[in-house]
């Protein structure tokens, strides 16, 4: 169990890398630096905090620590009651990180549908916003997937 609460906690402080990334790294003038002299630092740096990436990062991230916080909770009560171990779901943790993605692709894609650039003029307050929302849900996804169920099969044809 002590594992588990150091990798939780190792997930959340490479959320919060990543979130400070993203707000507080203009990669614009970096983007134009590679195109007239590529660098791989400079390449990974953009990777981690431009906008689109980063929030996919951060939706992978939540999502993985939707299950893993799970994991943890199912353990204490499982502790707390001192039954015997319930057979452990060894996909959780991949699946958290699927459904966390899963919600960033469709933001993405409602984003392309509803504005032809949608990063182009990105505030921090937007950041902020969209970062936090897509990674609340991510979270929820991965904590309890079944609310990813009942999303998808609103959608016709899923």
């Amino acid at each position: 169990m002590l594992t588990r609460i150091i990798f939780t906690f190792l997930v959340v402080f490479a959320w919060l890398v990543v979130f400070c990334l993203g707000a507080f790294i203009n990669t614009n003038p970096l983007r134009q630096g590679l195109q007239d002299n590529f660098n791989i630092g400079d390449l990974v740096l953009i990777v981690l905090s431009w906008i689109p990436t980063n929030i996919a990062f951060l939706s992978i991230l939540a999502g993985l620590m939707g299950a893993l916080s799970r994991g943890l909770l199912q353990q204490v009560e499982e502790e707390a009651v001192q039954e015997a171990p319930v057979k452990k779901k060894k996909n959780r943790v991949l699946g958290g990180m699927v459904a966390g993605f899963i919600f960033y692709m469709a933001f993405m894609a409602g984003a392309f549908i509803m504005v032809d650039e949608p990063f182009a003029n990105t505030t921090e307050a937007q950041y902020y916003r969209i970062a936090g929302f897509i990674s609340f849900i991510s979270f929820i996804a991965g904590f309890r997937p079944a609310i990813l169920r009942l999303i998808l099969e609103k959608i016709p044809g899923f």
